[in-house]
């Protein structure tokens, strides 16, 4: 006890020896401080951004001595943002488009066809789709002939992601195609001023695969007039042929898909006016690979 006595009394004299800073002076030392760090983190920079003007000057281009070098990985020294260059421009379309529409973005789903994604969850195909790091979209705006206002020719989305997404994306193409190679669901029509339960009828199938990029399919979705549900009468016109085309070059998958009356009716259909025809269609996929190949990762 005795003990513990003489060294708190031992302690209070050294506390009353010491001299304690001045508030300004603890604010001055901490501002010093601040400037000290921030200039080590700037010759940090510095020193790993002038490499190459030190080889250019014949100078060592090793780092100082106190600068440690910083790993970078494959992944991370791959191209992030998706320029606008990778995406497909009116030039590249057969047929006049005009106005071109245009949007980017992050983290957004990898989408095929939203008709077709809707009968996969109805047949129970697993409807997580692979996630994007990054997005650019763009629309392409057209007067079909016979028409005096224009409307999408064809939208495209370009998307970068991680490698094993951008098989997944190919796979689950497949399982949807597999699951929903016809589709019937119920509709609605009106027929003489009164509505009208119908069924419509959705089918898909591959006129190609392979044809452009690392991995590539053409998708096409015909839609059969719908007809009502009592007597099979057919109640309106069948919707027109669409066309989507996935194409895969390195990270880089782009989706083009095409919009109302912008592809031939059938294969053989190559007629001025009546829309792209598979053959079109299958160059156009071929250059939206090329467009991709500069911005992917690995490249062409």
């Amino acid at each position: 006890m005795r003990d513990e006595t003489r060294f708190v009394d031992r302690l209070h004299r050294d506390l009353r020896d010491v001299r304690w800073p001045e508030p300004a002076e603890i604010r001055a030392r901490a501002r010093r401080r601040s400037r000290r760090a921030a200039l080590t983190a700037a010759v940090a920079v510095l020193a790993v951004m002038s490499g190459s003007a030190y080889a250019a000057a014949g100078r060592p281009v090793s780092p100082p001595p106190l600068v440690a070098a910083i790993p970078v990985s494959p992944a991370n020294a791959a191209p992030a943002e998706i320029p606008q260059e990778a995406l497909l421009t009116p030039r590249d379309v057969p047929l006049k488009t005009g106005v071109q529409l245009g949007e980017t973005g992050m983290v957004e789903p990898v989408r095929i066809d939203s008709t077709l994604e809707s009968c996969g969850r109805d047949r129970g195909v697993p409807t997580g789709l692979p996630t994007s790091r990054y997005s650019r979209s763009q629309t392409l705006l057209w007067a079909p002939t016979d028409a005096t206002t224009q409307h999408p020719m064809l939208t495209q989305d370009v998307y970068r992601v991680d490698p094993d997404q951008g098989r997944l994306v190919f796979g689950l193409v497949g399982l949807l195609l597999n699951a929903c190679a016809e589709w019937r669901l119920a509709g609605s029509a009106f027929v003489d001023g009164r509505p009208v339960t119908t069924v419509d009828t959705h089918r898909w199938d591959t006129p190609v695969r392979g044809f452009a990029g690392d991995e590539s399919v053409m998708v096409r979705h015909v839609s059969l007039a719908p007809r009502g549900q009592f007597g099979g009468r057919v109640v309106a016109a069948a919707p027109s042929v669409e066309v989507t085309m996935v194409v895969r070059v390195g990270d880089l998958v782009t989706v083009v898909a095409t919009g109302p009356g912008a592809v031939a009716d059938t294969v053989d259909d190559v007629r001025p006016g009546r829309g792209l025809s598979h053959a079109e269609l299958e160059a156009l996929g071929r250059t939206a690979a090329r467009r991709m190949c500069a911005a992917a990762n690995p490249g062409c």
